[in-house]
Parts: structure tokens; sequence; C-alpha cells
């Protein structure tokens, strides 16, 4: 099946020729979503708020408190959840600049993150990624994404609900590492997914060569680039995260490196298909000019056979005078007509023999392969 061709979609820039920590708001986007939990080994509550104030009830109640904001089409919202939890002001100029790479900032006790959190197409072609920001407190994370409801970060909610895993048992920069480890592992599927397009792409060209194909492979190399784009940052970021001595301690160090572990397999599996998909660019342009070349040998043998047939059809097509002496005598004879056909025939059968024995009747003509051995051909 053809993938349709990716539309050109225009890049986003940065704010720019503002002053530092001004946060920029589009009143058209989506209304935030407050959703909180709080949590500790014993138990958890999770509620969506109306008011960021309503989050300091879980604080004091709670050890490790998780509030996820979706939308950013109120200001208000967002500088009521920046005052609660003491967000700085160029914090929030990133938050909301949804055109950050992967990176790890500190701001004096608390620590901001941000990392390219995937999305896919409805058809499940287009790749496309979306900021998702931490800001980590000693006792909470506050994540923002500039979408309506609907991310990866499902399975932490639901380890946090079932009490799986070390979440509920551990602080907030556990939980911190947990949601980026979930995001750089929602990229695998979608890696996975491309390296198999790609070899069933390479199937596809090997057994018959088509036009849309060249769409389909521009298709996968622009994904692999966007997805390239979003990892490569990640690895320097998860490696900043490993320096933060005050917030990841000793215990949490093997975690860290885990996800480094993570980033560095994704690169490779990216790199691999980029190579993958070179290289299937040059198989296609190069089955392509073999076709080319079938169909010029195809048209070359006809041409060759019909050059001495025109011939002989031109000779005995003069009509000369049976009288003269120079004629052919075959003008006369009551077989002469016969006789022009039948040599027609031979010749153009004595040529596809001789092409046949020296194996220029090409393979994909007769589904098979044949080489010149002994001056035969050979059948595998």
């Amino acid at each position: 099946m053809s993938v349709p061709m990716p539309k050109r979609r225009k890049r986003r820039m940065p704010n720019l020729n503002l002053p530092p920590g001004t946060m920029q708001v589009d009143p058209e986007a989506s209304r935030p979503v407050l959703t909180a939990f709080g949590f500790s080994a014993s138990g958890f509550e999770e509620i969506t708020l109306k008011d960021a104030s309503e989050i300091r009830p879980l604080l004091s109640k709670w050890p490790v408190v998780w509030l996820n904001v979706d939308g950013f089409g109120d200001e208000a919202v967002l500088r009521g959840v920046q005052e609660v939890f003491g967000i700085h002001p160029l914090a929030m100029e990133d938050i909301t600049d949804t055109t950050q790479r992967a990176k790890v900032e500190s701001y004096g006790d608390n620590t901001f993150l941000v990392v390219p959190m995937p999305q896919v197409h409805r058809e499940g072609v287009r790749f496309e990624s979306e900021q998702l920001s931490l800001y980590l407190t000693d006792r909470a994370v506050v994540s923002f994404q500039a979408t309506a409801p609907g991310d990866c970060l499902s399975v932490i909610r639901e380890r946090i609900r079932t009490g799986r895993g070390r979440v509920r048992t551990s602080n907030s920069a556990y939980l911190a590492y947990a949601l980026i480890d979930t995001v750089i592992d929602a990229y695998f599927p979608l890696v996975s997914h491309m390296g198999d397009r790609l070899e069933e792409l390479e199937q596809r060209i090997v057994e018959d060569v088509d036009v849309h194909q060249i769409h389909d492979i521009r298709a996968i190399k622009v994904d692999l680039m966007r997805i390239r784009r979003a990892v490569w940052p990640m690895r320097d970021a998860v490696a900043a995260m490993a320096t933060l001595d005050r917030v990841y301690g000793q215990e949490l160090r093997p975690y860290l490196r885990d996800a480094q572990d993570h980033v560095a397999r994704l690169m490779d599996l990216l790199e691999t298909d980029r190579f993958m998909a070179s290289d299937l660019m040059e198989i296609y342009l190069t089955a392509t000019s073999n076709r080319l070349g079938e169909v010029n040998k195809f048209l070359t043998i006809v041409a060759t056979i019909f050059i001495p047939l025109g011939f002989i059809a031109s000779v005995y097509g003069m009509n000369f005078h049976p009288d003269s002496p120079w004629n052919m005598p075959e003008l006369n004879w009551r077989y002469g007509y016969p006789f022009a056909l039948g040599l027609m025939l031979l010749t153009a059968l004595g040529f596809m023999g001789y092409f046949w024995w020296k194996g220029w009747l090409g393979s994909q003509a007769f589904g098979t392969s044949r080489h010149r051995r002994g001056g035969r051909p050979h059948r595998h």
C-alpha cells in the first residue's frame, strides 16, 4: 500500500524580541486541564482541579504530588500554577515556547526538564512530537503539555493507582525519572514499526519496482529525520540529569544509566534505519535502471529480428521483370511466396535461438536465471 508523501510543514520559531521571562499564551489554545496525584506507599488520591490553588491541600497531605497541566489557553491558570510552585519566570517562558530541545536546567533548589514526547498521526505514518516540560521540586513534579489530554504517560498513572513499581515508595526525583523513561520507551515501538516498514518495502522493491515506492521511501526518511531530531538532544539531557548530585543520589544513578542506555539503543536503531532507507533509495534507482535496461534490451532484440525480415521483404517486393536473365528465378516459381515467408520465419527463429544460446533473453522474461556454461544455458 502506497504511503502519501508527508506535507511540508512550517517550521516553528521561538519567541523572538521579547524580554526574558515573557510568557506567550495563545488565547485560541485549549484551556488548561489540571489533574493531580498525591500518593505515598500506603495510598493515593487522584483529582481534577478547577483552580491551581486547590493543589495546596494535596501538598500538605501527601509526601509526593504530581500535577499535570494539559493546554496553555488560559494565562491566569498558568500564573496560578507558577505561584503555587514558585516556578522561575525563565522556566515558564520555556514551558509556553514549545520549540525547545531536550534539556535540563537548575533554578536554585528546583530543576527544570524538557523532553519531546512522541505522537503518531492517525494513519500511523506521520511522526509528530509534543514538548513535555517538567518542573521538579523536593516534593512535587509539575508536567506541562500544550495539547488536550492524551499522552504516553498513562503507564505511570496506572502504576500509581495499582501501586506497582517503585513510584509510590520513592520521591519526586524518581517520579521525574519515571516520566522521562516512559517517554523514551514510547519511541521504541515507533522506530521498530519503521524498521518493519523498511523491510517490507525492500521486499516489494526486489519483487517489483513501482513508482509509488519512492514516495514511501521519502516518507519514511522524513519520519526518521524527525525522530532523530527529537531523540538526539535527549542523550545529553539524560547525561546532565546524572550530574545533579543534590537531586539524584547514589540509589537513583543506576536508573539514570539505564535511561542513557535506552537512548543509546534508540540512536543505534535510528542510524541503522537511516542507512537502510538510503540503501533502499539506491536499490530503487538500480532496480528502475535495470528494468529500463531490460525494456531496452527487449526492444533491441525485436528490432534486430525485424531488420533482416524487412530486408527480405524489400528485396522480394521490388517486382523485377521475370524475363530478365539477371532477375531472381523465384519470381516465376509457384512456391516463391511461401518460400519468402519461410525464409523470414527461419531467420527470426535463428536469431531467437542465437539470443537464447547467448543468454540475452533475460531471466525476468522467463522466470529463471541462465548462465553460460560450455556455450549452453544452465538452469539453477
